[in-house]
């Protein structure tokens, strides 16, 4: 993949769009139904889950040998520390957001 000014505009602009309509992309648009949130987040472990496994798969190419270019293993490599740690920080948000709810006198 190349990285250019077009490509971090189209990025900029695409985040731009998913933070204005306060919807992450890949989000289902019918956030009325009553099991949409558990399908944002299923959505959002699994693309955790395919950038550990990309990174994974890099380090074990770049172990055994294979032609691989080590930025691109380093790149992979932070995104899924980055990924990792962003639904580590929601899910922490989460469990707090219940404390305080158990917590409430009715």
């Amino acid at each position: 993949m190349e990285w250019g000014i077009e490509s971090l505009a189209a990025v900029a602009a695409q985040a731009n769009l998913s933070m204005a309509g306060a919807v992450p992309s890949g989000a289902a648009q019918d956030l009325s139904s009553p099991d949409a949130f558990a399908k944002l987040m299923g959505s959002e472990l699994g693309e955790m889950n395919a950038s550990v496994n990309g990174a994974e798969l890099a380090m074990h190419d770049l172990a055994v040998g294979k032609p691989v270019q080590l930025h691109e293993v380093m790149i992979s490599l932070e995104r899924a520390r980055i990924s990792v740690q962003t639904f580590v920080q929601v899910r922490n948000k989460l469990v707090e957001s219940y404390q305080d709810l158990m917590r409430m006198q009715l």
